[in-house]
């Protein structure tokens, strides 16, 4: 593995952190924006994981995003 590969699954799963994040204090239009960028970053992180570890951290927060879109679907 390289330290290029490493950095590329570590960025993917910071922008999905911070789509996640966003899409927590934010609602609306603006919360289903976040929620989408997210799943995307996610979807990139899993792609980009060369680890069992790296893989299950991004499918946890795959389904952590799962939870916010059930919970933002019940508040509306």
């Amino acid at each position: 593995m390289t330290i290029k590969s490493t950095m590329a699954f570590a960025g993917a799963f910071q922008e999905a952190v911070a789509a996640v994040l966003d899409a927590l204090v934010t609602d609306g239009e603006e919360r289903h924006g976040s929620l989408r960028s997210a799943k995307l970053a996610v979807e990139k992180a899993m792609r980009e994981s060369h680890s069992n570890a790296e893989w299950f951290l991004a499918d946890h927060l795959r389904r952590g995003i799962k939870d916010v879109e059930a919970h933002a679907l019940l508040a509306a």
